[in-house]
């Protein structure tokens, strides 16, 4: 296992949370989720904020959030269907630093150590991915703003899948030793889209606070 970084590869890398979706399966914006009594994206913006000093919030309700020490941008490429590609287009083009970690705003497990690693890989590659065998992880990756012109090009021709444009980019994949070295359990890529996922999560963290 490589050695990790020492310099703060981070002060000039920033941090995207995707808010956008529906939240169709819970009936309610899943960001706001309490979450032992904080809202779920708060726990996700005060996890980066250790790392990051640049967070973009990518959402098409901007007043829902207009309290958190974030910076707000909305989707601009409006044609086709909602995607994460579009959300990912929207941070990386909101700002001028060159890289940027994108993360699910209902991910309440995020791995700094992992992130750590991961961004050491930046500097010589368009896309630091997260992979397990035929997996991939698209939202918990950083994105190089070359990106974005390729995204543009992807949607221009009715592809929305995040996934389909890894084959256009010089892309470092994170396989499973790598990760597990960080993160025995896998915890950094759970996701809350349903109750059940809700409930799982709220035991997670029941048992992290019994056991420190």
């Amino acid at each position: 296992m490589a050695d990790l970084i020492k310099d703060k590869y981070y002060e000039f890398n920033g941090a995207v949370v995707l808010a956008g979706g529906d939240s169709k399966r819970l009936g309610q914006p899943k960001a706001l989720l309490d979450f032992y009594g904080q809202p779920l994206i708060k726990v996700v913006v005060n996890c980066l904020s250790e790392l990051f000093t640049e967070i973009t919030l990518v959402t098409d309700r901007p007043d829902l959030y207009d309290d958190l020490p974030v910076r707000l941008t909305g989707d601009l490429l409006k044609e086709g269907q909602k995607s994460p590609l579009r959300g990912i287009h929207a941070g990386l083009s909101s700002s001028t630093l060159p890289y940027q970690f994108v993360v699910a705003c209902d991910m309440p497990f995020l791995n700094l150590d992992l992130i750590r690693y991961m961004g050491q890989f930046t500097a010589d590659f368009d896309a630091v991915v997260p992979r397990i065998g035929s997996y991939y992880q698209p939202l918990y990756a950083f994105y190089k703003r070359s990106c974005i012109d390729i995204i543009e090009k992807q949607v221009s021709l009715g592809r929305y899948k995040v996934t389909d444009f890894f084959a256009n980019l010089k892309t470092r994949y994170i396989l499973l030793p790598e990760i597990l070295h960080f993160d025995p359990d896998q915890e950094s890529f759970i996701n809350i889209n349903t109750w059940d996922d809700y409930e799982r999560a709220l035991q997670i963290m029941a048992g992290r606070r019994e056991s420190s």
